[in-house]
């Protein structure tokens, strides 16, 4: 029986800056430009629609993040070490049935780490 493959859709690109100012002028900007509205602004980003997610800081990632989204993170873990990739153990966050909900990858390709989420 072959190994059921997860599928992977982009939940969000995170982008990193050096200061609310900068995230602020580039979340607005986005939402200008694609038509989406400002949300979830916390201390440390803003979204801009559910599509970008503006740090306020500079984050993990040289320029930010691409969060994946997959139905089952434990499988898709589970693949990704048959290719040789390993998580960061101290970002994983669980639901309330102990499921793993989050998750950065040990990686950085072009600049962009790069985590797992439902």
């Amino acid at each position: 029986m072959s190994e059921r493959v997860p599928q992977y859709r982009i939940k969000h690109v995170g982008i990193n800056h050096p200061d609310a100012e900068t995230a602020l002028d580039a979340a607005k900007r986005l939402c200008d430009l694609f038509d989406l509205q400002p949300a979830n602004e916390t201390d440390t980003h803003i979204f801009a629609g559910s599509l970008f997610e503006v740090k306020k800081v500079c984050t993990r990632g040289t320029y930010g993040h691409v969060a994946m989204q997959t139905d089952d993170i434990e499988a898709a873990i589970e693949h990704l070490k048959k290719k040789g990739i390993s998580i960061q153990e101290d970002t994983i966050r669980r639901n309330e049935e102990g499921k793993i909900k989050f998750v950065y990858l040990d990686l950085e390709i072009s600049g962009f780490a790069f985590h797992l989420a439902l």
